[in-house]
C-alpha cells in the first residue's frame, strides 16, 4: 500500500500527531485559538502554491499543509477534552436546572444519569455536563432523555484514581466532558417539564424502547431478551454481568456490540428490497438517500457506539459507490472514515471500542485474502466456514496487542467460538429483523419467537460450553504500551512480507520479535528486586501491601478472596502489572512471619523499618522505653481515639499514612497535629499514593 495512493492519509498522520499532541499536552484557550486560525491560513496558503510549479514550493506546500493539520488536531482536541469555565462557580451553587442527556441506568442503590446543566435557580447560564446519582426510586427509574429536573445538589469534581494502576474513571469522564458529579436524595429533586435538545436523538430512543416492547409483546425474555437487544439494539445495561463475562472468555464479546456485521446485514436487506430503484438515474438517487437514510437511523437507534459509527460512514461511502457505479476501494472507506469522525470528535481515538473496530477491519483487510488462498475448499460449506475461520484469524491478529493490553486475557477456543456463534449470530440478526414488520400478524410472530428464543439459547450454551473448556482463557497477562507497539511493528512486517519478499523486512520482523520477548525478561528482572509498600484506598477497609523480591504480603480487615469486587477493582491491575503473589492475612493476626517481613502484635518490621498499625482498640499508649523503638511510619486503622500528642511522647514517630478506613473528623485531626509538628502526612484519599511509600 503506497500512501501515494491513498491522499487522505496525508493529511490524516499529521491531524493525529496533532490530536495526540494536544491529549498528552495543556494548551492555554488563546494559544488553541491561535493554532486554529494559523491553521486555516495555512490551508490557505497551501491552496495558494498549487498554482506554483517550482519543485522548492512544492516542498513547502507539503510542509505548511502538513503544520496546517498537525495545529487543526491540536486545536479541535483541546476545545473537546479541556473543560470550559462557566459564567458562574459550578462548585459554590446549590439549586440547579437540568436536561437528563441520556437514559437513566439503575443501580444496586441509585440511578445513574447523566444531564446537561442548563441554568442555576438563579437564571444564570451554565454550560457543564455533570453525573448525578439519585437516590433509587421508581420516579428516578422512570426518567427519560430531555426530561428538565430542579435539583438540589452538591457538585464536586470527578475524584482521580486513588490507588496504583486502578481504573481511571476521571479521565474516561472527562474524555466524555463530564467533570462534575453529585448524589442526590429523593426529596431534592423534582420534574418540571422535558425539553429535548436533541430531537433526533429523542426519536431514536423513542424508537428503541419501542422496538423493545414489541420483543416482549412477541414473548421474549429473560437472558434471551437481554441477549437480543444487545445484538440488535446496542442496549446491554440489562445483560447478565456473568453471561457477559462468558462471552468475553469465548472471545466473541464483539456480537454483544453493533458493529459491521449488524449495519451489513441491514444494508443488505435495505438494499435487496430497494433493487427495483435501480432502474434510472433519479430513482438510484432516492435509493441511495433511503440506504442512507435507514443505515443512520439505525445507528442513532443503537446509540451511536464507535464500532457502529465506523460501520454507518463506511457503508455510507459504499452507497455513494454503487451510487455512482464505481467499486469502492476499502482503504479509502476506511482512511476516510477515520478521518470524519475524528473530525467530529477527536476524542475517539482514545476509546478501546473506536481503537479494536478500526483494528479488527485493518487485520480482516490486509490478511484475510492471504489466509483464505492458503487452502481451497471444494464446497459452498466448507469454503464459508474457511472464510469465516481466516476472517476471525485475520481479526484476531489486528485486535489481540491492544486487547491484551487492556483486558489482560487472550481467549484460547477463539477460533472454535467464532465458527459456531458468528454463524449463528448471522441467523438471529435475521430473524430478529423480520420479526419487527410482522409483529402484528396473528400467531406467526409468537412461532418466529420461538425459533429466536432458540438460536438465542443455543448459542448462549455454545458459549458457556467454550467457557468451560480446560485452559479456555490465557489470564493476567501484561503488556507495556511500548512492548504492543513492538508487537504491532512485528505484525505489520508480517503483513509486508505477505505481499513483498524482502530480506531487510525478515530480519526488522525478527529483531523486533527479540526485542518485544527480552522486555519480558527485562521486567521481570527490574520487578524481582524492587521492595515496595502500599496503603490501599478502600472505603471502611484498610488494606496494606508488603513485597519485596517477587513475594507479597497483603494485610487486610476485610479483604480475603481475589475473586471480591474490592480485590478485582482496587488491587488486581496493580498486582497484575508487577507481578505481586502471595498471600492475604487478617490485620488482627498477632505473630507473622516471611523472610523478608516479621509481624508482632500491632508492628511490622519491614525493609529495615518499622510499620506500627495504631487501631480503635488501642486504648493505652504503647509502654516502650524511651529509644529502644523508632517507628517509621504510623499506620492509621479505623479511627484510633488515641490523641496524637500522647502517643508521640511515648513512640515517635516519623511519618503517618491515613487510609480509607477512618472518617474526616480523625483525619483532620491527625493532619492539623502533622501540620504543626512538620511531620509527614499522607491520607490515601488525597491523591494516588503510588508504589514505593
Amino acid at each position: 500500500m503506497k500512501t501515494e495512493n491513498y491522499p487522505i492519509v496525508k493529511v490524516l498522520l499529521p491531524y493525529v500527531l496533532g490530536i495526540l499532541i494536544a491529549y498528552f499536552g495543556d494548551f492555554p484557550d488563546t494559544v488553541c485559538r491561535l493554532l486554529l486560525w494559523s491553521s486555516v491560513a495555512a490551508v490557505l496558503l497551501t491552496a495558494a502554491l498549487t498554482f506554483v510549479r517550482a519543485y522548492r514550493w512544492r516542498v513547502i506546500q507539503t510542509i505548511v499543509m502538513n503544520l496546517a493539520f498537525v495545529m487543526t488536531g491540536i486545536s479541535l482536541t483541546n476545545w473537546h477534552f479541556h473543560p470550559h469555565k462557566s459564567l458562574v462557580s459550578i462548585e459554590s451553587e446549590k439549586d440547579w436546572i437540568v436536561r437528563v442527556a441520556s437514559d437513566p441506568a439503575p443501580r444496586e442503590r441509585s440511578v445513574k444519569v447523566e444531564a446537561e446543566v442548563v441554568q442555576t435557580s438563579e437564571n444564570k447560564p451554565v454550560n457543564e455536563k455533570v453525573l448525578f446519582f439519585l437516590q433509587q426510586s421508581e420516579e428516578a427509574a422512570k426518567l427519560c432523555y430531555g426530561d428538565l429536573l430542579l435539583v438540589h445538589a452538591t457538585l464536586s469534581p470527578i475524584e482521580p484514581p486513588h490507588n496504583p494502576d486502578a481504573f481511571d474513571n476521571q479521565l474516561y469522564l472527562r474524555r466524555r466532558g463530564i467533570h462534575y458529579s453529585g448524589f442526590v436524595r429523593d426529596d431534592a429533586w423534582e420534574r418540571v417539564g422535558n425539553h429535548p435538545a436533541n430531537r433526533l436523538k429523542l426519536l431514536a430512543q423513542n424508537a428503541r424502547n419501542r422496538l423493545t416492547d414489541i420483543y416482549i409483546s412477541t414473548g421474549m425474555s429473560g437472558d434471551e431478551l437481554d441477549v437480543l437487544k444487545a445484538i440488535l439494539l446496542g442496549d446491554d445495561d440489562t445483560l447478565d454481568p456473568d453471561l457477559r463475562a462468558s462471552y468475553s472468555s469465548a472471545g466473541v464479546s464483539h456480537i454483544l456490540c453493533v458493529s459491521g456485521m449488524h449495519v451489513g446485514v441491514i444494508f443488505m436487506i435495505i438494499n435487496f428490497l430497494l433493487k427495483p430503484l435501480d432502474l434510472s438515474r433519479y430513482s438510484r438517487i432516492l435509493k441511495t438517500v433511503l440506504v442512507l437514510t435507514v443505515i443512520w437511523l439505525y445507528a442513532h437507534i443503537t446509540g451511536l457506539a464507535p464500532s457502529v459509527t465506523r460501520s454507518a460512514t463506511m457503508f455510507t461511502f459504499v452507497a455513494f459507490g454503487q451510487h455512482l457505479q464505481r467499486n469502492t476501494n476499502v482503504f479509502h472507506s476506511l482512511f476516510a472514515s477515520l478521518f470524519i469522525l475524528l473530525i467530529v470528535n477527536p476524542l475517539l481515538l482514545f476509546e478501546v471500542g473506536f481503537q479494536l473496530s478500526y483494528l479488527a477491519v485493518a487485520g480482516i483487510v490486509l490478511f484475510q485474502p492471504k489466509l483464505a488462498s492458503v487452502y481451497h475448499c471444494r464446497t459452498k460449506i466448507g469454503h464459508y466456514f474457511w472464510e469465516l475461520l481466516t476472517v476471525s484469524v485475520a481479526a484476531q491478529l489486528g485486535t489481540s496487542p491492544i486487547s491484551i493490553y487492556y483486558f489482560a486475557q487472550f481467549p484460547n477456543y477463539f477460533m472454535l467460538s467464532n465458527l459456531s456463534v458468528i454463524a449463528l449470530s448471522f441467523f438471529v440478526i435475521l430473524s430478529g429483523v423480520a420479526l419487527l414488520p410482522i409483529s402484528f400478524i396473528p400467531l406467526i410472530p409468537k412461532y418466529l419467537s420461538w425459533l429466536l428464543t432458540w438460536e438465542i439459547r443455543i448459542m448462549n450454551r455454545i458459549i458457556v460450553f467454550v467457557e468451560n473448556l480446560p485452559c479456555s482463557v490465557t489470564e493476567d497477562i501484561d503488556f507495556h504500551i511500548v512492548q504492543v507497539v513492538l508487537l504491532y511493528g512485528v505484525i505489520g512486517c508480517i503483513c509486508y512480507l505477505l505481499y513483498h519478499r524482502s530480506r531487510s523486512v525478515f530480519w526488522v520482523a525478527n529483531a523486533l520479535f527479540t526485542i518485544f520477548c527480552c522486555s519480558f525478561t527485562t521486567k521481570k528482572l527490574i520487578l524481582d528486586r524492587e521492595t515496595d509498600f502500599t496503603a490501599y484506598h478502600i472505603r471502611k477497609c484498610s488494606v496494606l501491601e508488603f513485597s519485596a523480591h517477587g513475594q507479597t504480603v497483603w494485610f487486610s480487615d476485610s479483604l480475603f478472596d481475589p475473586d471480591d469486587n474490592l480485590y478485582r477493582y482496587n488491587i488486581q491491575s496493580h498486582a497484575r502489572r508487577h507481578h505481586l503473589h502471595g498471600a492475604t492475612v487478617p490485620l488482627d493476626t498477632i505473630s507473622y512471619d516471611t523472610p523478608f517481613l516479621c509481624k508482632r502484635g500491632n508492628l511490622i518490621r519491614f525493609d529495615g523499618k518499622n510499620y506500627f498499625i495504631l487501631t480503635k482498640s488501642q486504648k493505652t499508649v504503647p509502654k516502650i522505653p524511651s529509644g529502644q523503638l523508632s517507628v517509621d511510619c504510623l499506620l492509621l486503622h479505623q479511627n484510633p481515639r488515641l490523641k496524637p500528642e500522647e502517643l508521640e511522647a511515648a513512640l515517635p514517630f516519623k511519618s503517618v499514612v491515613a487510609d480509607g478506613s477512618n472518617t474526616p473528623f480523625y483525619i483532620d485531626r491527625w493532619r492539623v497535629f502533622c501540620t504543626e509538628r512538620g511531620i509527614p502526612f499522607s491520607y490515601t484519599g488525597d491523591r494516588n499514593l503510588g508504589r514505593g511509600r
